[in-house]
C-alpha cells in the first residue's frame, strides 16, 4: 500500500505544479488586462491559451489518477482520489475567471483594479503554499500541519478583501449597473477559487494523519 501511496503523491505534486502555474499565469492575465485591454488582447488571448493547454495536461493527470488507481478506495486511499478532483475545480475556477474578465474591457478605477490586485496576490501566495504543502506530504509531513495552517490564514485574508471589495462595488454610485454586476461575478469566482484551496488544504491536514 504504501507504494501506491507514493505514486499518488508523486502524481499530486505534478498536478500541484500545474494548478500553481494556472493560478499564477491568471495573475499574468489580469496584469496585461489592468494595463490596457485593447492594446494587450492578443498577448491575453495567448495567456488563455496557455492556461487551457495547462487545463489539459491537469486533466490527463487527473484521468491517471483514477483510471490507474481506482482499486485505491478499497485500500484506503480514496481521498486521494478526492484531493485530484478538489484541486482540478481550482483550475477551473481559474479559468472561468479570465474567461469573465474578458468581458469587461479594462476602463475601470484604479481603486477597483487595487482591489483586484490585493485579491488575485493573496490567491497565487495560497497557490504557492498548497504546492509546498503537496511536496511535504511526501518529502516532510512535519511540516504540513504548518503549511495548511498559513493557507487557512491567507484564505481569511481572502475572505477579507473580497468582502470589502464587495461593499465597495455597492457604494459605488458611478459605477455603470451592467459593469458592476460583471465585476461581482468576477470576484465572486475568485473567492470561490480561494475556498477550493482551503477545502483542498483540509483534506490534506486530514490525509497526513492517516
Amino acid at each position: 500500500m504504501q507504494k501506491i501511496k507514493d505514486e499518488l503523491i508523486t502524481l499530486l505534486i505534478e498536478h500541484s505544479r500545474i494548478l500553481y502555474s494556472v493560478v499564477s499565469d491568471m495573475g499574468v492575465y489580469y496584469s496585461g488586462w489592468s494595463e490596457d485591454y485593447d492594446a494587450n488582447k492578443d498577448s491575453l488571448e495567448k495567456k488563455k491559451g496557455k492556461m487551457q493547454l495547462s487545463e489539459e495536461e491537469g486533466d490527463t493527470i487527473k484521468i491517471r489518477l483514477i483510471t490507474e488507481f481506482s482499486e485505491a478506495g478499497s485500500q484506503g486511499l480514496g481521498d486521494y482520489i478526492t484531493l485530484v478532483l478538489k484541486m482540478d475545480s481550482v483550475i477551473n475556477s481559474a479559468l472561468e475567471f479570465v474567461d469573465m474578465l474578458s468581458f469587461i474591457d479594462g476602463k475601470v478605477s484604479d481603486e477597483i483594479k487595487k482591489r483586484y490586485h490585493n485579491l488575485i496576490n493573496s490567491l497565487i501566495k495560497m497557490s504557492g503554499e498548497l504546492k509546498k504543502t503537496i511536496k511535504n506530504l511526501r518529502d516532510k509531513t512535519e511540516d504540513v500541519f504548518n503549511n495548511t495552517t498559513t493557507i487557512h490564514e491567507i484564505e481569511n485574508d481572502v475572505d477579507k478583501i473580497y468582502r470589502e471589495f464587495l461593499h465597495y462595488l455597492h457604494n459605488d454610485k458611478d459605477l455603470d449597473i451592467r459593469v458592476l454586476l460583471l465585476i461581482r461575478d468576477t470576484i465572486f469566482s475568485l473567492e470561490a477559487l480561494g475556498d477550493k484551496i482551503h477545502d483542498v488544504a483540509d483534506l490534506i491536514r486530514v490525509l497526513n494523519y492517516q
